[in-house]
């Protein structure tokens, strides 16, 4: 009897468990619950924070009318569960190409006779979640080229991309650190490199929307047809990700670039992406792109907007 009232204790001091959004189930004891985390205590890693965003469901052990389960026979002793998969974020380690989400698109269309022209779309965003910070990274391309009198010449060749880490402060502030870079050949540049940093706040944060207001600086890089310049800018930005439901999605993302040097120069990115998923995988999405600056290389236009179709694929776990 006292040996199998000493085992009900200790089944009850480590019988909670935690289950994950992304599958995984971690043991222990719940030593405190606030609103924002769950602190578990295991045998296998000492105290875990759980940020509550990530928490699926806590499960108890079960209780018989009289008390504990357990009490009632001795069960078979049951080998701990193996630690959870560890984490870039959060103090642990995963492997950098695992616990990814996002989709990746392409879009492609080819005329010929009166109009003879070639156009392939193609990009990708992903995000990876830790508890207390994201990494998101995100790239797109255009390439155009038109066939006429034996020759092919080609109209647009950009690319476009960067990455932003974010490191929560508390609930509603966070810090991050952000690179961009974009190319565009036949407009002359050659390759433009940004890398900011500054604060942000989650205005909204909930199931279905999320609105992130951002502010700092930047140092803006330019190799281009003509001098090459450097630039230290001042940024500001607005970031919305809005799930309508299960399969209708909507992200748009604006940032505001100022010359720190000479306040009439100025230039902005915008993008917007309406997505529509048919299979859990497979879906398609209109995706449009604006980017604006208001002192162009030489006899380029200010101004450069992009309309988009086509099919995307889904991979890591939805949010």
């Amino acid at each position: 009897m006292l040996a199998i009232l000493v085992f009900a204790a200790t089944v009850r001091a480590f019988g909670d468990e935690v289950r994950l959004k992304n599958g995984d189930r971690i043991s222990g004891t719940i030593v405190e619950q606030t609103d924002a985390a769950v602190v578990l205590e295991t045998e296998y890693a000492g105290r875990i924070t759980i940020a509550r965003t990530h928490i699926e469901k806590i499960a108890e052990p079960a209780q018989a009318p009289g008390g504990p389960s357990v009490a009632a026979a001795a069960p078979k002793p049951v080998a701990p569960p193996p630690p959870p998969k560890a984490r870039l974020f959060g103090g642990r380690f995963m492997g950098l190409a695992d616990g990814w989400e996002g989709a990746a698109n392409v879009g492609f269309s080819y005329t010929s006779g009166n109009s003879n022209n070639t156009t392939m779309t193609t990009g990708v965003r992903a995000v990876k979640h830790g508890i207390n910070d994201d990494l998101t990274v995100y790239a797109r391309s255009l390439w155009n080229s038109t066939r006429g009198n034996g020759q092919i010449k080609t109209t647009q060749n950009a690319f476009w991309g960067g990455a932003r880490y974010d490191r929560n402060l508390d609930q509603k502030m966070f810090g991050f650190v952000s690179y961009d870079f974009e190319s565009d050949r036949p407009k002359g540049l050659h390759f433009r490199s940004v890398v900011g940093t500054g604060v942000g706040h989650h205005t909204i944060k909930n199931e279905k929307t999320q609105l992130d207001i951002l502010a700092g600086g930047a140092w803006n890089r330019t190799w281009q047809r003509g001098p090459d310049t450097d630039t230290p800018e001042a940024l500001a930005g607005v970031t919305l990700k809005h799930r309508f439901n299960d399969r209708l999605r909507l992200q748009k993302a604006f940032t505001f670039f100022q010359n720190a040097t000479d306040i009439t120069e100025y230039r902005y990115i915008f993008d917007a992406t309406l997505s529509v998923d048919v299979t859990k995988r497979i879906g398609f999405y209109f995706s449009a792109g604006d980017r604006y600056n208001n002192d162009p290389i030489r006899t380029a236009k200010k101004n450069d907007f992009l309309f988009t179709t086509g099919m995307k694929w889904n991979f890591g776990k939805k949010r």
